[in-house]
């Protein structure tokens, strides 16, 4: 009797052993899935504002990589690409939240600072994107781009072999910013350096939209009937530009900077002559593996030219059905 009444003591207590391991084994798993929760990175996307498609592209990109890298992503952006001062405020609440990296594309490389300092204090490293020139001040961890001065020259050596070497051209600009003063610039300097018979006759701000594009095409057409192409610094712009062109009447081509889809399917439909694709996707992609890489504040430039080919999709004249794409 004894012997069994100690049994069934002992089966109790390993019965209650049993439990107790069970509990501890199962509270251990759960500490683990939080702390592994907490520790998953979180980034944050802030481009000029969602109205142009490249930026949907890069976005696309960003997804891509923090869904294979198993960060999360928050994309934030203000209604207006001019409205640099709800861009900052973005940033600096992003800080407050305490997301672990920044990825940006500034209106403004100026007022951009003070929310980049912040950033650096709160030890968030900074991934700057599509922006041509470095801040003055402030640590950016990052900077993922691509040559937007060679782009403008390229789309100018396009241009000269489409027409012989002599147009009028007419620039649709974008806000003033580094983007509008690359592109031109690229385009002005090497038709000045190699093509005398490229004349730019007309330049005015379509402001990044298609329908301040369209309104500036129209502008110049009527002032300028003798245009033969128009090169619009951005897709959106060089839609509007086809619509003006269309409504007028007139023979003029147009030429784009971006690569979006609808500008490409424009050029397939044989309505622009060319964009110029800039990599949104792969911008995307880059910004966030770069992010991850960064996470000690290394300061890395890298060139977006480099890592992805700038292409035209041309749509050729000689053979309505065969397109080409080209890298320069």
């Amino acid at each position: 009797m004894l012997k069994k009444e100690q049994g069934r003591i002992f089966e109790m207590k390993a019965k209650k052993v049993l439990v107790v391991l069970c509990i501890l084994i199962i509270a251990t798993g759960m500490i683990f899935a939080a702390g592994a929760k907490e520790e998953q990175m979180k980034i944050a996307l802030v481009p000029p504002a969602m109205i142009s498609p490249y930026y949907a592209s890069v976005i696309s990109g960003a997804k891509e990589a923090v869904d294979r890298l198993g960060y999360d992503l928050v994309t934030l952006a203000p209604e207006s690409e001019s409205d640099y001062i709800a861009q900052v405020q973005i940033v600096d609440d992003l800080i407050t939240q305490e997301v672990d990296g920044l990825i940006l594309c500034a209106i403004n490389s100026d007022a951009i600072i003070s929310a980049v300092k912040k950033a650096n204090q709160a030890n968030i490293p900074v991934i700057m994107f599509n922006t041509q020139n470095e801040l003055a001040e402030g640590n950016v961890a990052s900077y993922v781009r691509y040559d937007q001065y060679e782009g403008g020259a390229k789309v100018c050596d396009f241009v000269a072999e489409q027409f012989d070497g002599k147009a009028k051209v007419a620039i649709i600009e974008g806000l003033p910013s580094d983007h509008t003063t690359e592109r031109k610039g690229g385009f002005m300097d090497r038709a000045k350096a190699k093509y005398p018979g490229i004349q730019v006759v007309a330049s005015q701000p379509g402001d990044w939209e298609r329908e301040k594009g369209m309104n500036a095409a129209s502008n110049m057409l009527q002032a300028n009937p003798e245009i033969d192409v128009f090169f619009a610094l951005s897709d959106e712009m060089g839609l509007g530009a086809v619509r003006a062109i269309e409504e007028a009447g007139s023979d003029a081509k147009v030429v784009s900077f971006d690569g979006n889809p609808n500008a490409v399917e424009s050029v397939i439909a044989g309505k622009m002559l060319s964009t110029l694709s800039i990599g949104g996707v792969g911008t995307g992609v880059k910004t966030v593996e770069t992010n991850g890489q960064n996470s000690q504040g290394r300061k890395k430039s890298i060139r977006l030219l480099m890592l992805i080919p700038i292409s035209y999709l041309v749509k050729m004249q000689r053979n309505s059905s065969l397109n080409k794409e080209e890298e320069i």
